[in-house]
This record gives C-alpha cells, sequence and structure tokens, in this order.
C-alpha cells in the first residue's frame, strides 16, 4: 500500500461513516445545497452566456431550488420515497429557465430510480445519478456538450466507478464532487461563447455548487445566506467583457413556461411533436398527470393554445428575453402603461418594468404574463369577479434599473404613468433614490401612449446627445403640451375604478351618453366633452384635435384601444390623411388599463414638441 493510500485510508476510517441514506438525511442535505447554491445566485447571473445571454440562470436555479426546499422542509419524519418525489414535483413547478427545467428532470429521474426504498446506499445512488443524468439528455432535442448534459453525465459515470470498493457515503460523495468540478473547468472551452467569454457554463456550475452545498453541509461548514459571494467560479472575471446581448441566433424571443395538469396528457413526443417549429429549446416534463413545458417562442399565445388542448393549464410564465439594446450612457426606463409595442422596446433599448393584474386569485406582471387580448379570456372566465391593479413594489423597480444599468449606462431617466393616477410613480422614484446612481424622474401626468409618446421623445434627445438634465428640461415642458382624448363604450370600469360616479353612470347609459375623456393640468381623469352616440365621437375628437394642434409644426400623435381594433384602424387612417406628425403610433392598450377601461374603449394621444 503505497503512502497515499494509507493517508486517504486513515482519512475515511477517522471519519464517522455514512453507510445510507434516508428520508431524513435527504431532506436535510436538499435545504443545505439550496442555500448554497442561492447563495451563488449572483454570479451564476454573472457568466451566464449560454444558451441566452440574459443574465438570469443564477436566479431561475435559485427559484426552482427553493419550490424545493420550501416543499421538503415540513417533512421532518418522511420516508425516503415521500421526501424525493415531494421534491421532484415541487421543483416541476416551480421551475424557472433552461437551468431550473434541467434540474428538475434530473430530480425527476433520480426520484423515480429509487421509488419504493425507504433507504439506499452508494450503489443504489450511483444508480439513481445515472439515471437522473439520463433524464436530462433525453428531455433535450439537441444536447449540447460543454453544458450540465455533459457535467451531469460525467458526474454519473464517476458515482458509478468509485462506487466500486467504497462502504461510506461521504468519502463516495467527496469522489463524485471532484469529478464534478474538474468536469465543469471543461466545459469552457467545449462551446465557443464558453471560451470567448472565459468563463464555465452556467446551469453546469449551479449543478456542480448543488454538491458542493452537500458536502459542506456533511462537513459542518456553515453556509452562508442567500445573496452572499464565494468569490468568483472558475473563469468568471472575464464575464463583463462579454456581450450581454438577447436571444441567440435562431432562438424564439420569449420564454414560455407552461404547466398543465390532466389525466390525459400525451407523452413527451407528443407534445414536442405539436411544438414542432414553433420555436427551440424545448424541454418537457412529466410526472404522473402533470407535465411542463418550456419553449424559446416567438409567438407563445399559439404555445398556450396548442397546451391547453391538452390539459388544464396550471401555471404559466412568459419572459421578453430581447436584451440586445442600443448602448448608450443614459438608460432609459418606463413602466409597462406606456402602451410601446415589444418590438419597439426592444429596437430602441427601453427597459419597462411592468404593473400587476389581479384577476381570479392569480397576479400576473401586465405585458408579460398577460396582454390585453388574455385579459379578456380571463374576464369572461371569472364569474363577475372583478380584476384589479397593483403598482411594482420599488424591488421590482430596482432589479429593473440593475439591468437597465448593465449595458453600460451610469445614470437613468425614468418616466411614469401619472402620480395622480397611480402610486406607481412614487415606487419608481423611492427605488431610484436607493440606486446611488444620478436620475431624473419625470412625472408624465398622463399614461397609455400619452406616456409612449414621452418615451419615444426622451430616447431622441438621449440617442442626439442631451444630457441627463438637458433631457428632461425638455421632456418637462413638453408634458404640459401634450394630453390625451379617449372614451368608453361603458361606464361600468370607470366606476368600478372609482372615476365616476354610480348616478352619471346610470344617466350616461340610460341616455346612450358617450363621454370625451381628458388629463387636467394636475393630471386628474376630467370629463372634457360629451355626446350622443358613437357615430358623433370621431368627429367630435378631431375637431378637439385641431384645436390643440392649432400652429403646431412639430407633433406626435397616437392610437389606442381596447378590443376596439376597426375604430382604432379608422381614427389611424383619419390622422393620416388630416395630419402630418413626426410619427404616429398605434397600439392596442396594456392590460393594466384595459381593466379600467373596458371593452369599446378607445383615444387619441397628442404630444406638441416646438
Amino acid at each position: 500500500m503505497s503512502s497515499d493510500d494509507r493517508a486517504t485510508q486513515t482519512s475515511e476510517d477517522s471519519h464517522t461513516r455514512i453507510a445510507y441514506l434516508d428520508g431524513d438525511r435527504l431532506r436535510r442535505i436538499l435545504l443545505a445545497a439550496v442555500d448554497y447554491v442561492s447563495a451563488r445566485r449572483a454570479e451564476l447571473n454573472r457568466i451566464n452566456v449560454f444558451p441566452v445571454p440574459d443574465g438570469d440562470t443564477g436566479t431561475n436555479l435559485a427559484l426552482t431550488l427553493q419550490a424545493v426546499a420550501d416543499a421538503v422542509r415540513p417533512l421532518k419524519s418522511a420516508e425516503l420515497t415521500e421526501v424525493v418525489q415531494a421534491a421532484a414535483e415541487a421543483s416541476l413547478l416551480g421551475a424557472r429557465g433552461n437551468s431550473g427545467m434541467l434540474f428538475s428532470n434530473f430530480l425527476l429521474g433520480f426520484a423515480k430510480s429509487i421509488e419504493g426504498n425507504d433507504r439506499i446506499g452508494i450503489q443504489e445512488a450511483a444508480e439513481a445519478l445515472t439515471a437522473a443524468a439520463r433524464a436530462i439528455q433525453d428531455v433535450l432535442e439537441d444536447p449540447k456538450e460543454g453544458t450540465i448534459v455533459t457535467v451531469a453525465r460525467e458526474l454519473a459515470n464517476g458515482a458509478r466507478q468509485h462506487a466500486t470498493g467504497r462502504t461510506d457515503l461521504y468519502w463516495w460523495l467527496h469522489d463524485v464532487q471532484e469529478v464534478a468540478e474538474a468536469s465543469l473547468l471543461r466545459t469552457r472551452e467545449m462551446l465557443p461563447e464558453l471560451r470567448a467569454a472565459g468563463v464555465v457554463d452556467a446551469g453546469a456550475a449551479g449543478f456542480v455548487n448543488f454538491f458542493q452545498g452537500i458536502m459542506h453541509y456533511i462537513d459542518g461548514d456553515v453556509i452562508e445566506p442567500p445573496e452572499a459571494t464565494d468569490g468568483p467560479l472558475p473563469g468568471s472575471a472575464a464575464i463583463g467583457k462579454a456581450k450581454q446581448a438577447g436571444v441567440g441566433a435562431g432562438e424564439g424571443r420569449y420564454c414560455t413556461q407552461i404547466a398543465i395538469r390532466g389525466r390525459g396528457i400525451p407523452d413527451n413526443a407528443e407534445i414536442r411533436q405539436a411544438l414542432a417549429g414553433l420555436g427551440t429549446s424545448t424541454i418537457v416534463l412529466r410526472s404522473d398527470d402533470l407535465a411542463k413545458i418550456h419553449i424559446h417562442a416567438d409567438e407563445p399565445p399559439r404555445i398556450r393554445t396548442i397546451l391547453a388542448e391538452m390539459g388544464e393549464i396550471v401555471s404559466e410564465r412568459i419572459e421578453d428575453t430581447s436584451l440586445d439594446a442600443p448602448s448608450r450612457p443614459v438608460a432609459v426606463v418606463t413602466d409597462s402603461s406606456a402602451d410601446l409595442s415589444h418590438d419597439w422596446i426592444e429596437r430602441k433599448g427601453v427597459t419597462v418594468v411592468p404593473m400587476q393584474v389581479m384577476v381570479g386569485g392569480e397576479t400576473y406582471r401586465d405585458g408579460v404574463d398577460l396582454e390585453a387580448e388574455r385579459l379578456l379570456e380571463l374576464l369572461a372566465g371569472s364569474d363577475g369577479e372583478h380584476a384589479t391593479t397593483s403598482q411594482p413594489a420599488p424591488a421590482d423597480f430596482a432589479a429593473r434599473y440593475e439591468r437597465a444599468l448593465s449595458g453600460g449606462a451610469d445614470r437613468i431617466l425614468g418616466l411614469f404613468v401619472g402620480s395622480n393616477l397611480s402610486g406607481t410613480y412614487n415606487s419608481a422614484v423611492a427605488a431610484l433614490r436607493q440606486s446611488e446612481v444620478p436620475f431624473e424622474a419625470i412625472d408624465s401626468r398622463t399614461s397609455s401612449l400619452g406616456l409612449g409618446l414621452l418615451v419615444a421623445r426622451a430616447v431622441e434627445l438621449v440617442d442626439a446627445g442631451a444630457g441627463l438634465e438637458e433631457a428632461a428640461e425638455d421632456l418637462r415642458r413638453v408634458v404640459t403640451q401634450s394630453n390625451i382624448l379617449f372614451t368608453v363604450d361603458t361606464f361600468e370600469y370607470l366606476l368600478r375604478s372609482g372615476r365616476v360616479g354610480r348616478a352619471k353612470a346610470m344617466l350616461g347609459s340610460w341616455l346612450d351618453i358617450k363621454p370625451i375623456l381628458s388629463i387636467d393640468e394636475n393630471g386628474h381623469i376630467i370629463g372634457h366633452k360629451r355626446v350622443r352616440g358613437r357615430k358623433a365621437l370621431l368627429p367630435r375628437v378631431i375637431a378637439l384635435l385641431d384645436e390643440a394642434l392649432e400652429g403646431a409644426t412639430r407633433y406626435r400623435l397616437g392610437v389606442v384601444h381596447f378590443d376596439a381594433a376597426k375604430m382604432s384602424a379608422k381614427v389611424e387612417k383619419r390622422l393620416r390623411r388630416r395630419y402630418t406628425p413626426v410619427e404616429i403610433m398605434v397600439s392596442p392598450v396594456t392590460a393594466a388599463l384595459a381593466v379600467h377601461l373596458g371593452p369599446g374603449a378607445w383615444g387619441v394621444m397628442y404630444q406638441i414638441e416646438d
């Protein structure tokens, strides 16, 4: 026996032996591993360049694992099978992004392998890790070497090889960890994107962190609280040089994650076939009567329609992954009430903070999880329950500000819905004051494309070289020269929101009175004019617009609607024939505004810039 072998044997014999893994031990190491990965969330985000360089791998994996922790924490005296099944199903429902989906499938494969066992030893654990690694490989249409696929497979191979001759789970896990860490370092040379950035794969790094967390717990090390860091991961120093772009060539724009439940859900192959050609990075996870689908798609509504026919949708999450924004020293930020199209936002590099919409006990992020068209469906199925809205929390703003600054900006120009229409402006400013960067916040006194047109002006000013203060001064001037003229088809929604009294609403309905509403100088909604019948609305709005634009030579116009596309097209056509603006923006209203306006609402915005 060599001196190294004797030293290893002495170390192994001196350590308390762990002969098996049962429910309580699995529960405790899962909780420790979750904490360890969560503590490295920021670093994992920082090195995220593949498959989509959107800087959220750490967040997605940490949130997925947090669902696991929440599920197993109460199971203090549960059997092994119960713990691992609870962990697997929780990870499936809570899975976020590519990293979360793949790790969830790893847990599902592990759980299926040890099903029915009250405890397992090294051989059974090695077989389970092999099954888990295979589950990751099988779920991907085009597995890429140099990712978690590689590291999971090599970890499983090492687990089988080192199982021979080992009797202590501790030393076996130590061997497995070393194999995984060596494999992780090799990922840096296996993919061009990783090699160019000088980093390892973020998803694979999080996977290795999970096993490192287990070993730290067994060794008795203190796991630092989430959000702490333990220094950079191997090869992460060059990440700052990597371009934080949007989805790669051939990738769908929206990261779409939908879970369905039902007895007759098709198998994975059939689900994949149904979604063929509609997106990339497709992952399908299954557990009995539950399936979760991840796909990068350009048309999430089509994905949703297909999956809704296969089972009941129990959760859905849609993220716009495009971050390939123009680089400018001043970041332009607004909220989702601006009614700017996804395409315009992407091209102009504007950061948008979504409001929240609550329908039927569920909360949706405006413009991300929910569009106005989908809102109509939800309202129809809500059994009369009213939808409500809520402003983003300061923490939501803070996260978006951080994203806006990641493109190289060192100042923020924020433009937000009027402070007398929503508390959003105050939350936005509160977060800006905590950001420790120079900023200007503009109270638009309006909403919808009234705000959207102002954002367009802001982008134009910044791109022309205007400084932060210079741009803010011009925008505040333009605010006083801008307004909105809009109408609603029913008073019902304005009544719910407190914008009109019950008596006025009833009178309007009886007399077929159609209001033309506007915004006063303090940012309050006011009744501007009233007409009888729909046909009289457009001529009256045009007459009011003629008065407002008299003498103006440079101005922008906007047209918005909620479930009134034909009317919107008619209004746009009339405006293009009659006026010569810098531009005319046309958009359906965001869901957060549609809640208060109701179907059939439409409006015209003007912004004078002379």
